[in-house]
């Protein structure tokens, strides 16, 4: 299973707000150049991530992304379930009937893989990494 780059750039993005938390907004283009993402890549992810309550957007000349909640109270599973459509990762999750062997696999996996982004907020990632911890590398696929 792979997520795609909308999570991993939206979750540095996210990262990036929650260090300013709740002083300022930070601007598309400031986090376009730190996390060297495309600017309309970076707007449509915020997007996305606007209308699942996570951001909001500030018009005017300090204006710019802000997150409407604590770092303490975004999960890193509220971000990645914004950007991945609740991160099914089989079909059937949905909608297999509760006995079928494959089925449950699938369940179970989605279940752990939830509980674990769901264990982790935007402030542990901070406490754990401080300033510091927004990867730059671009990774080919």
């Amino acid at each position: 299973m792979r997520l795609s780059s909308k999570s991993q750039y939206g979750l540095k993005a996210c990262y990036i707000l929650a260090l300013h938390y709740p002083a300022r907004c930070v601007s598309a283009s400031s986090l376009e150049k730190e996390i060297a993402v495309s600017g309309k890549y970076i707007e449509k992810i915020m997007r996305m991530l606007a209308g699942k309550g996570i951001v909001a957007a500030e018009r005017g000349v300090s204006g710019g992304y802000k997150l409407t909640r604590a770092p303490k109270d975004i999960t890193i599973g509220d971000i990645a379930r914004a950007l991945e459509d609740n991160m099914e990762i089989v079909d059937c999750i949905s909608f297999c009937c509760p006995n079928c062997a494959t089925g449950d696999v699938w369940r179970k996996l989605y279940d752990g893989i939830n509980a674990v982004l769901d264990s982790m907020t935007l402030q542990s990632m901070i406490d754990d990494y401080g300033t510091e911890g927004i990867c730059k590398c671009r990774h080919s696929a």
